[in-house]
C-alpha cells in the first residue's frame, strides 16, 4: 500500500525526555567557532508523533505516556528558536519499529506507528 492510499490517521505530537546530555552539547558546541560557540545556547528534546488509527480511550492515553516517559525529564520551557530532526519521510527508523511493537504488546492496537524526532532549541 501506498502512504498516499491510507486512510487518513490522527497524529498526536507528544514531548519528551532530553536528547542530549551536557557533554554531547559542550561537544556539538565546540565543533563551532569559539566565538559563535560562546554566544550560543542550545536545549535538545526529543518529540513523540505517533499515528492513531482513531483516537484513544482514557485508559490507552495513560498506557501511552508511560511507554513514552524516559531519560532525563526536562527543566522549564525550552527557550530560542526550534530546528526539529526527524527521520527521512518515507522511511521507518529502527526506533519506530521497536517502539510500535512494544505499543502494540501493551494493547495499544489503535497506534498505527511511533516516531521520534529532536527538537533543537538554539538562542543567542
Amino acid at each position: 500500500m501506498n502512504p498516499q492510499d491510507a486512510p487518513p490517521q490522527q497524529i498526536l505530537t507528544l514531548p519528551g525526555a532530553v536528547a542530549l546530555s551536557a557533554f554531547r552539547v559542550e561537544k556539538l558546541l565546540g565543533s563551532l567557532p569559539r566565538p559563535l560557540a560562546e554566544a550560543l545556547r542550545i536545549d535538545t528534546r526529543f518529540v513523540h508523533f505517533v499515528a492513531l488509527s482513531a483516537p484513544l480511550t482514557a485508559a490507552e492515553d495513560a498506557v501511552l505516556e508511560r511507554l513514552l516517559t524516559y531519560g532525563t525529564a526536562p527543566a522549564g520551557e525550552p527557550q530560542g528558536t526550534m530546528l526539529l530532526v526527524v527521520p527521512r519521510f518515507g522511511t521507518e527508523s529502527p526506533w519506530s519499529s521497536k517502539a510500535t511493537d512494544i505499543a502494540h504488546n501493551c494493547g495499544l492496537m489503535k497506534v498505527v506507528r511511533i516516531e521520534r524526532g529532536v527538537a533543537h532549541h538554539v538562542q543567542a
